[in-house]
């Protein structure tokens, strides 16, 4: 059965506007495509960036709140080391105040004891200057009592003396202990603030990398070299079903 020329033009030119539609129809699927993963990889692109954006400022934020509880902290513990230094003066001051007072008032005390003795010493004298002169007793005798008087005066008046030297030396050390003591007492209140606290800052560097989306892929409509490739197709399919229909 011969195939009119006709009919199979006709089919050829079928085939290729049925060809042509579908090439069509694909291109714009695979633009659609290209443009939904364009547009889902720019908001991901967005939100990193704003999720970065924001722990960048709450970073920010949260370094300057901790410098400023910590300027506030170190101004109480200065303050509080200037109230010990006065309360340690204070004490020590107190001390040492009362340590003079013992110690004035031992050589008070040992003032009087030797006016005692003096008077009892002059005492003695007289009374053995009147003896002399009443004759009542023998002058060997009377001088020997007045060296002994003189002796145990002499006796008293040396372990007086020593023992205001005793106590001299015992309140000398007493208030090198108060003097310790205070620089002591000082030393660990300044130990607390000696060493400032560190004040924190943003990190510094380039930042994190942001990985920016490429720009959608370009899918290209239909072209003049498609037409071709489309109407070569068809039109070798309308030649062959031609032969073939004509051999038949």
């Amino acid at each position: 059965m011969v195939l009119p020329v006709g009919v199979a033009v006709g089919l050829g030119v079928a085939n290729f506007a049925g060809g042509l539609f579908q090439a069509n129809q694909q291109r714009k699927s695979q633009q659609a495509a290209a443009q939904r993963q364009y547009e889902s990889e720019q908001r991901a692109y967005a939100n990193q960036a704003a999720q970065t954006a924001y722990k960048a400022e709450f970073e920010k934020l949260m370094i300057d709140q901790y410098n400023k509880d910590t300027v506030k902290e170190y101004d109480i513990k200065l303050d509080q080391y200037k109230q010990q230094l006065a309360l340690n003066r204070s004490a020590a001051y107190g001390a040492f105040a009362a340590e003079q007072t013992r110690l004035n008032e031992q050589f008070a005390k040992a003032d009087f004891t030797r006016a005692s003795m003096i008077k009892e010493l002059i005492q003695v004298e007289g009374a053995q200057a009147a003896a002399a002169g009443g004759r009542s007793t023998s002058r060997s005798l009377n001088r020997a009592n007045l060296l002994n008087s003189l002796t145990e005066f002499g006796y008293s008046n040396m372990m007086l003396n020593k023992t205001l030297l005793s106590a001299r030396f015992a309140s000398e050390q007493k208030i090198g202990a108060i003097a310790g003591k205070h620089y002591q007492s000082d030393w660990s209140a300044y130990s607390k603030i000696q060493i400032p606290p560190r004040m924190r800052t943003p990190g510094t560097g380039a930042g994190p990398q942001l990985q920016s989306p490429v720009a959608a892929l370009s899918v290209p409509g239909i072209g003049f070299g498609d037409v071709l490739s489309i109407g070569a197709a068809s039109a070798s399919g309308a030649i062959s079903t031609y032969y073939s229909a004509k051999n038949g």
